[in-house]
Protein backbone atom coordinates (compact mmCIF):
# COMPACT_ATOMS: atom_id res chain seq x y z
CA UNK A 1 0.00 0.00 0.00
CA UNK A 2 1.12 3.62 -0.38
CA UNK A 3 1.87 6.17 2.28
CA UNK A 4 -0.77 7.80 3.18
CA UNK A 5 -0.81 11.69 1.03
CA UNK A 6 -2.78 14.51 2.86
CA UNK A 7 -2.72 16.25 -0.27
CA UNK A 8 -3.98 13.13 -2.19
CA UNK A 9 -6.50 13.04 0.26
CA UNK A 10 -7.99 16.65 -0.36
CA UNK A 11 -8.30 16.34 -3.86
CA UNK A 12 -9.64 13.02 -4.08
CA UNK A 13 -11.85 14.72 -1.40
CA UNK A 14 -13.10 17.25 -3.66
CA UNK A 15 -14.22 15.20 -5.85
CA UNK A 16 -16.51 12.97 -3.62
CA UNK A 17 -17.68 16.00 -1.83
CA UNK A 18 -18.36 17.85 -5.91
CA UNK A 19 -19.90 14.37 -7.03
CA UNK A 20 -21.75 14.73 -3.59
CA UNK A 21 -22.71 18.17 -3.95
CA UNK A 22 -24.48 17.18 -7.47
CA UNK A 23 -26.37 14.22 -6.51
CA UNK A 24 -27.98 15.74 -3.75
CA UNK A 25 -29.00 18.65 -5.73
CA UNK A 26 -30.63 16.09 -7.70
CA UNK A 27 -32.21 13.82 -4.72
CA UNK A 28 -33.49 17.10 -3.41
CA UNK A 29 -35.15 17.93 -6.48
CA UNK A 30 -36.77 14.68 -7.34
CA UNK A 31 -37.07 12.92 -3.46
CA UNK A 32 -37.27 15.89 -1.32
CA UNK A 33 -40.12 17.21 -2.49
CA UNK A 34 -42.16 17.37 1.03
CA UNK A 35 -38.97 18.13 2.89
CA UNK A 36 -38.38 21.13 1.09
CA UNK A 37 -42.24 22.50 1.39
CA UNK A 38 -41.99 21.23 5.56
CA UNK A 39 -39.09 23.93 5.68
CA UNK A 40 -39.83 26.20 3.48
CA UNK A 41 -41.62 29.12 5.30
CA UNK A 42 -43.54 32.17 3.23
CA UNK A 43 -41.69 34.94 5.38
CA UNK A 44 -38.68 33.51 4.38
CA UNK A 45 -36.38 35.14 2.14
CA UNK A 46 -34.54 33.25 -1.11
CA UNK A 47 -31.69 31.65 0.16
CA UNK A 48 -28.45 33.99 -0.44
CA UNK A 49 -25.43 33.48 -2.44
CA UNK A 50 -23.18 33.23 1.00
CA UNK A 51 -25.89 30.26 2.24
CA UNK A 52 -25.20 28.36 -1.01
CA UNK A 53 -21.32 29.13 -0.83
CA UNK A 54 -21.35 27.44 2.90
CA UNK A 55 -23.60 24.69 1.68
CA UNK A 56 -20.95 23.67 -1.26
CA UNK A 57 -18.01 24.01 1.37
CA UNK A 58 -19.71 21.79 3.54
CA UNK A 59 -20.15 19.25 1.07
CA UNK A 60 -16.69 19.36 -0.21
CA UNK A 61 -15.63 19.16 3.36
CA UNK A 62 -17.54 16.12 4.48
CA UNK A 63 -16.04 14.22 0.94
CA UNK A 64 -12.61 15.06 2.15
CA UNK A 65 -13.46 13.70 5.48
CA UNK A 66 -14.96 10.63 4.30
CA UNK A 67 -11.99 10.02 1.61
CA UNK A 68 -9.69 10.89 4.64
CA UNK A 69 -12.18 7.90 6.50
CA UNK A 70 -11.41 5.52 3.71
CA UNK A 71 -7.66 5.69 3.71
CA UNK A 72 -7.82 5.55 7.35
CA UNK A 73 -9.31 2.59 7.42
CA UNK A 74 -8.09 1.34 4.38
CA UNK A 75 -5.07 -0.75 5.96
CA UNK A 76 -7.57 -2.97 8.18
CA UNK A 77 -10.03 -3.62 5.27
CA UNK A 78 -8.18 -3.53 2.04
CA UNK A 79 -8.39 -0.92 -0.50
CA UNK A 80 -11.24 -0.95 -2.87
CA UNK A 81 -14.56 -0.71 -3.83
CA UNK A 82 -15.92 -2.75 -0.11
CA UNK A 83 -13.82 -0.59 1.97
CA UNK A 84 -15.29 2.53 0.23
CA UNK A 85 -18.79 1.53 0.60
CA UNK A 86 -18.03 1.31 4.57
CA UNK A 87 -16.16 4.73 4.57
CA UNK A 88 -19.72 5.65 2.62
CA UNK A 89 -22.04 3.95 4.89
CA UNK A 90 -20.11 5.99 8.13
CA UNK A 91 -20.52 9.24 6.53
CA UNK A 92 -24.41 8.47 5.54
CA UNK A 93 -24.61 7.36 9.80
CA UNK A 94 -23.10 10.45 10.72
CA UNK A 95 -25.20 12.80 8.64
CA UNK A 96 -28.40 10.43 9.25
CA UNK A 97 -27.81 11.71 13.09
CA UNK A 98 -26.89 15.49 12.66
CA UNK A 99 -30.07 15.68 10.11
CA UNK A 100 -32.25 13.89 13.44
CA UNK A 101 -30.99 16.45 15.70
CA UNK A 102 -32.46 19.61 13.22
CA UNK A 103 -35.95 17.46 12.78
CA UNK A 104 -36.41 17.32 16.59
CA UNK A 105 -35.01 21.08 16.60
CA UNK A 106 -37.18 22.43 13.96
CA UNK A 107 -40.04 20.32 14.83
CA UNK A 108 -39.86 18.94 11.03
CA UNK A 109 -42.12 15.62 10.36
CA UNK A 110 -39.64 12.78 10.38
CA UNK A 111 -41.87 11.48 7.34
CA UNK A 112 -40.79 14.38 5.33
CA UNK A 113 -36.94 13.20 5.84
CA UNK A 114 -37.46 9.76 5.73
CA UNK A 115 -37.72 9.50 1.78
CA UNK A 116 -34.52 11.76 1.21
CA UNK A 117 -32.59 10.53 4.04
CA UNK A 118 -33.24 6.99 2.39
CA UNK A 119 -32.05 8.25 -1.04
CA UNK A 120 -29.09 9.73 0.17
CA UNK A 121 -27.58 6.64 1.16
CA UNK A 122 -26.70 5.55 -2.28
CA UNK A 123 -25.91 8.70 -3.08
CA UNK A 124 -22.91 8.93 -0.25
CA UNK A 125 -21.82 6.36 -1.14
CA UNK A 126 -21.16 6.76 -4.70
CA UNK A 127 -19.39 9.86 -4.04
CA UNK A 128 -17.36 7.97 -1.62
CA UNK A 129 -16.37 5.22 -4.10
CA UNK A 130 -15.51 8.12 -6.40
CA UNK A 131 -13.24 9.39 -4.16
CA UNK A 132 -11.84 6.53 -3.52
CA UNK A 133 -11.36 5.51 -6.87
CA UNK A 134 -9.82 8.61 -7.55
CA UNK A 135 -7.58 8.04 -4.25
CA UNK A 136 -6.21 4.46 -5.97
CA UNK A 137 -5.15 5.72 -9.43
Amino acid sequence: MREFSWARVFVCGLVAGGVWTLLSVTLLAFAGGDFLATVRDDRQRAPSGGLHMFLLFSNLAAGVWATWLYTAIRPRYGPGPKTAVWAGLAWWVIVSMQSAKWVALLSIPPAAVLIPLAASLPAIIVATLAGAWFYEK
